[in-house]
């Protein structure tokens, strides 16, 4: 049969235990969290950056198209009709949608003067 003392330390031991345990617990949740949150982050971080590389590389690709375009509808009109005027030049490179400048080239192909395209051009830009 144990002693008063060694129940007293049996007692002691089993609480320093329980004790250690939900320390233990709780450091290792605190502990699990601030890792979460920091993977967490960094991934977020990284994920962010490889969507803002590969957005920039389309929006690269989209507006590079969108500048041949004009160019091209530009070279069109120059080789069909002579100096084209800088307000029409103007108007065709703040077009902002290459659908338009493509309609506007199938246009440019058809018309019969720069007084014509001009005309399609203020209609296709209202």
């Amino acid at each position: 049969m144990p002693t008063i003392a060694e129940r007293w330390i049996q007692q002691g031991m089993e609480k320093g235990l329980q004790q250690g345990i939900q320390q233990g617990i709780k450091q290792g949740i605190q502990q699990g969290i601030q890792q979460g949150i920091q993977q967490g982050i960094k991934q977020g971080i990284q994920q962010g950056i490889q969507q803002g590389i590969q957005q920039g590389i389309q929006e690269g690709i989209q507006r590079g198209l969108l500048l041949e375009a004009q160019e091209m509808l530009l070279e069109l009109l120059e080789e069909r009709f002579g100096i084209v005027p800088r307000s029409i030049a103007k108007k065709i490179k703040e077009i902002d949608s290459r659908e338009v400048v493509k309609g506007l080239f199938k246009i440019a192909m058809r018309v019969n003067s720069l007084e014509e395209f001009e005309d399609k051009l203020k209609i296709a830009l209202r």
